[in-house]
C-alpha cells in the first residue's frame, strides 16, 4: 500500500524493521510541540455554503474511487474519507445535523426506534465491562452533580437491510455467511452523549433533544464514531470524533521506560476534576473508578520512551503502521479543517482511523476470506501484520477503559504492541466459534442474539464474554 508524501517529526532517528506491503518502516522521536505539516489536507470543495449553511457532498467510496486500486490509495485517502464522511454526516438539513434526520437510531439488538422523540438512550456500559460506566466527576460541593455517559446507535438504510436479510439465516445456518460482507457504502454511528446541564459551558456543544430512561432531557454530543465500508474494505473503515477538550492527555514529558507520570490537571475538564491525581487505575477496565480520566495516545498512534544513550526519549512504537507518518497525516488534517469549519461543528476533532491492508486481495470473496482468516487476531499490529492507520485507536468517551489493554494493566509504560488494543480487538469475524465479515457490527450480532431469544442484559454479557476469551487467546498467540 503506497504511502503518501510526508514531512517526518524528527530530532533523532532510529530504524527498525519493516512490515508487510508497506516500504521499510521508521520510528522517530515523537515531538507533538512540531509545526511540521504532511500535504494532506482538506480541501476547500467541502466547506462550500449555500445559503449560508455548508454543504460538504458525500466522498466517493466505491469502484471510480481512491479505494479502487489497492496498489495506490495512501494513508492520507483514509484520513480524507473520515473526515469527509463526518462533515457530510453533520451538513445541517431541516435545522438538524443530517444523521439525525436520513440515518435510522437502533438498539443495540438491532431494533428500530422512534426518532421523532429525539435521541433516546439508555445503554451506559462501555464494550469492555457491564460495569465500565463513564461519569463525570463527584464534586464535594455537588456542584456539578456527577452523571452518565449514554450512547446511542445509527445505521443507514442499506446496512439495516442487510442486517434484516441475513440475521434470520445466522441464526440457522451461521457458517454458511462466511463469505458475505455488509455492502459498499453500508454505514453505522455510535455517539455519546450527555445531560447538557451538567456542563460549564455548552456553547461550544451540538445539544439536541434527547430521552435519558424516558426522561425528556437536553442533551449535549460527546463523541462519535463513524464506521463504514468502502471499495476494497468489507472490515468498515473505523474513524472517531470527540469534542475537543473532555479530559487532560497524559504527559509522555514526564514518564521514563520504566516509571508512569502521574496525571494533574490546572483545570477542570468534564471528565476530570483539578484536585485530582490519576493513574493507570482511573483507566482500567473493571476497576470500579469510573471518572477523572485522560487520553493515553494522541491520535490513536502508539508511543513508548526508550533510553537513547543516556537520554530518556520519546519514539513511536514500532507497529504495522508508519506512526510518524499516520501522526502527521492526522494532524495537519484536522489543522486544515480547523481553519476552514465554521460553527459548532469546528469545537470536535478527528482522533483517527483503522482499517486492514487489503492489497493483493481482490474481490469480495478473496477479502472476506483474508478477515475469515485473521478471526480474533484481526486487530494484531506488530510489524508485518495487516492492520493500519492509528493502531492504538480510541474515543475517551467510549473506549476509555481499555487504552492500555484489557484486563488490569499496572502501567503505562509496560504497554508493548503485542497487548495494544484497538477497534478489531472487540469487532472482528469471529462469534460463538462461527466466522464471518458480518459479525465485525455488534448491532448484527446483538440482533441475531435477539433472534435466538437473548434480552439486552444477556447479549451484552455475551458481547463482554466473548471479547475477554477472544483477547486472552491472542495474548496467548493461540
Amino acid at each position: 500500500m503506497k504511502t503518501t508524501k510526508k514531512l517526518l517529526l524528527l530530532i533523532g532517528l532510529i530504524t527498525f524493521c519493516g512490515c508487510k506491503n508497506d516500504s521499510k518502516t521508521k520510528v522517530e522521536t515523537v515531538d507533538y510541540s512540531s509545526t511540521t505539516v504532511s500535504d494532506c489536507i482538506a480541501p476547500a470543495s467541502w466547506f462550500v455554503t449555500v445559503n449560508n449553511t455548508r454543504k460538504t457532498p458525500a466522498p466517493n467510496e466505491g469502484p471510480t474511487s481512491v479505494f479502487a486500486n489497492n496498489a495506490t490509495v495512501s494513508n492520507c485517502d483514509f484520513h480524507q474519507w473520515s473526515w469527509q464522511k463526518f462533515l457530510w454526516l453533520t451538513n445541517e438539513v431541516n435545522g438538524r445535523p443530517q444523521f439525525m434526520d436520513s440515518l435510522i437510531q437502533v438498539s443495540s439488538s438491532g431494533q428500530k426506534l422512534d426518532q421523532n422523540k429525539g435521541i433516546i438512550l439508555t445503554d451506559t456500559a462501555q464494550a469492555s465491562s457491564t460495569t465500565d460506566i463513564l461519569t463525570t466527576p463527584n464534586y464535594v460541593s455537588g456542584v456539578p452533580p456527577s452523571t452518565t455517559v449514554y450512547y446511542s446507535i445509527f445505521m443507514d438504510k442499506l446496512l439495516y437491510a442487510t442486517m434484516l436479510k441475513y440475521g434470520p439465516i445466522a441464526k440457522k445456518d451461521p457458517s454458511s455467511l462466511k463469505d458475505i460482507t455488509f455492502p459498499v457504502g453500508a454505514l453505522e454511528l455510535k455517539t455519546s452523549w450527555i445531560n447538557a446541564s451538567v456542563l460549564k459551558d455548552t456553547t461550544s456543544y451540538y445539544i439536541t433533544n434527547g430521552l435519558i430512561n424516558g426522561v425528556k432531557t437536553r442533551v449535549a454530543l460527546l463523541g462519535m464514531h463513524v464506521v463504514g465500508v468502502v471499495e476494497n474494505h468489507p472490515e468498515f473503515v473505523w474513524a472517531t470524533f470527540e469534542h475537543e477538550n473532555l479530559a487532560p492527555a497524559y504527559d509522555w514529558a514526564k514518564a521514563t521506560p520504566t516509571t508512569d507520570a502521574a496525571v494533574t490537571s490546572t483545570v477542570d475538564y468534564p471528565f476530570f476534576n483539578k484536585s485530582t491525581t490519576a493513574t493507570v487505575k482511573n483507566i482500567t477496565s473493571g476497576n470500579g473508578v469510573y471518572t477523572d480520566v485522560f487520553s493515553v495516545y494522541k491520535y490513536g498512534v502508539p508511543v513508548e520512551k526508550a533510553m537513547k544513550g543516556s537520554f530518556n526519549v520519546q519514539l513511536f512504537m514500532e507497529t504495522s503502521q508508519n506512526g510518524s507518518e499516520n501522526f502527521s497525516n492526522i494532524r495537519t488534517i484536522n489543522e486544515s479543517v480547523k481553519k476552514q469549519l465554521k460553527g459548532v461543528w469546528n469545537n470536535y476533532f478527528y482522533n483517527g482511523s483503522l482499517w486492514i491492508n487489503t492489497e493483493g486481495y481482490v474481490g469480495t470473496k478473496s477479502q472476506a476470506a483474508l478477515l475469515d482468516s485473521l478471526s480474533y487476531k484481526l486487530s494484531k499490529s506488530e510489524p508485518g501484520k495487516l492492520a493500519r492507520g492509528s493502531v492504538a485507536a480510541y474515543n475517551i468517551t467510549m473506549e476509555t477503559y481499555v487504552q492500555v489493554g484489557f484486563g488490569k494493566p499496572s502501567s503505562i509504560h509496560g504497554t508493548t504492541v503485542g497487548n495494544l488494543v484497538n477497534c478489531f480487538s472487540c469487532h472482528n469475524t469471529s462469534s460463538e466459534n462461527t466466522v464471518s465479515p458480518l459479525f465485525i457490527s455488534h448491532v448484527f450480532t446483538g440482533y441475531v442474539q435477539s433472534l435466538n431469544g437473548l434480552n439486552k442484559k444477556e447479549i451484552k454479557q455475551q458481547h463482554v464474554n466473548e471479547i475477554n476469551k477472544q483477547y486472552l487467546l491472542r495474548l496467548k498467540g493461540i
